[in-house]
């Protein structure tokens, strides 16, 4: 008999969206907390009191764990495919600075071996990595 015009309105639902945003939330912060370096590799830097942190636009990372094995770019290499990887970088930028991050525990030999391999390259401009000290 009688029809009405009247349309329901539609309606947000906000609690699904809420619930949504803090799993977002929570993903990202755990996230961050656990990328600290490739392939989760526990390399303790050595301390150093005049540690300064360096500007990351023309910065290659070269890791170096306790037992020798160096990473570049996120990948396990060799000396040898170091060698290629870091050459192919000084191509697109000379002004390249090379970072080697090796644990504390780490032999002297596999970081002379690294340093010997870029002055070899014509990589002249190198850093080490170092944490400033702990206040305990």
């Amino acid at each position: 008999m009688f029809k009405t015009r009247l349309r329901r309105r539609p309606r947000i639902e906000i609690i699904p969206m809420i619930d949504v945003i803090f799993f977002l939330l929570v993903f990202f912060m755990l996230f961050t907390t656990f990328k600290s370096t490739p392939h989760g590799l526990d390399i303790r830097l050595p301390q150093a009191v005049t540690a300064t942190q360096q500007q990351e636009d023309q910065i290659v990372s070269i890791y170096i764990n306790q037992h020798g094995e160096i990473y570049f770019d996120e990948t396990r290499v060799t000396i040898g495919e170091l060698g290629g990887a870091l050459a192919r970088h000084q191509q697109e930028d000379p002004n390249l600075v090379s970072l080697i991050q090796a644990d504390q525990q780490t032999p002297y030999n596999y970081v002379v071996q690294v340093m010997d391999l870029l002055r070899e390259l014509g990589l002249y401009r190198i850093s080490f990595g170092a944490e400033p000290p702990s206040g305990d």
